[in-house]
């Protein structure tokens, strides 16, 4: 995605999602970003790390659910899917990308800026806390701390979940037998119904309610 393509983009999905739910994508992602840090701060002894020693400060922590639920939101703009749908595979690296081209191509966005804006709703605060820090580096060690922790995430998934028919019918249908941030829901607590474009491509995961995106 280009610089002038991200200028165009980010508020434009913000603006068609706050049409369609009534909520911002940034507000859709909090509960998953909450529960996928909590998952990972409590299983830090089997996970064989912490958020402590993945070049965070002390005084990061608090803002880590903030950048993983800007991950999300981002790599949302990206695929122009649901938080749900998101492939974690590539979700998790989407504000590793970001920080880094901001830190060094100056014609890429950087975050407040139309480009790059912050986002409405109940959570805004936290991620103007995060992001408008006045602290460059910060943005650097939150995107290192959310990509670790959904990539515990992702690994755990992985190994611990039989999701076979699900992944037969995404590779026969879409060609890739991708881990979605819905798979994650049985393992870190999220109980609620997921939206998501396709819920047969959640087939037979065990404790996961997927639903249909509403029209």
């Amino acid at each position: 995605m280009s610089s002038s393509e991200t200028n165009m983009r980010v508020p434009a999905h913000a603006e068609r999602y706050i049409a369609r739910t009534g909520r911002h994508p940034y507000t859709d992602c909090w509960p998953w970003a909450e529960a996928a840090l909590a998952w990972s701060r409590a299983n830090e002894r089997h996970l064989g790390w912490s958020l402590r020693n993945a070049c965070l400060h002390d005084d990061d922590i608090e803002h880590v659910p903030a950048a993983i639920a800007e991950t999300l939101r981002l790599s949302m703009v990206r695929h122009n899917q649901l938080p749900g749908d998101l492939a974690l595979e590539n979700a998790h690296s989407e504000l590793d990308y970001w920080v880094e081209y901001w830190a060094t191509n100056r014609s890429y966005p950087e975050p407040g800026t139309p480009g790059w804006p912050e986002p409405t709703g109940p959570y805004a605060d936290r991620w103007r806390a995060a992001f408008l820090s006045g602290d460059p580096d910060r943005a650097h060690r939150l995107a290192m701390g959310a990509k670790r922790v959904l990539l515990g995430l992702l690994f755990h998934t992985a190994k611990a979940m039989d999701r076979g028919a699900a992944l037969r019918y995404r590779t026969n249908t879409y060609n890739s037998s991708y881990t979605a941030v819905a798979d994650t829901a049985p393992i870190i607590g999220i109980t609620m119904p997921v939206a998501v474009r396709d819920p047969l491509a959640y087939q037979g995961i065990e404790g996961l309610t997927a639903v249909p995106e509403a029209a």
